[in-house]
């Protein structure tokens, strides 16, 4: 994966959780009663986010391997020089 594809999945999924974050507001209080389409959106809705997230750690996790990797390629280089 490319620096600019991994760019535009983060930007991608933050879009996500935005719209999620709006979406929610639009929801009923867990404790009042809803019809089963309201239920059905209300688990598509934190399907979404959970899978949002999971995308994100993702990146977050290859981001700091990619860091770190980096940071030890460099150690050898000027041990090497």
């Amino acid at each position: 994966m490319s620096v600019n594809s991994n760019l535009r999945n983060a930007i991608r999924a933050i879009e996500a959780l935005k719209r999620t974050h709006d979406a929610s507001t639009a929801l009923k209080p867990l404790g009042t009663p809803m019809t089963d389409e309201e239920l059905r959106d209300r688990a598509e809705l934190v399907e979404k986010v959970i899978q949002t997230r999971s995308k994100l750690k993702a990146l977050r996790d290859r981001s700091e391997a990619l860091r770190e990797s980096l940071e030890r390629f460099r150690r050898r280089r000027a041990e090497s020089a």
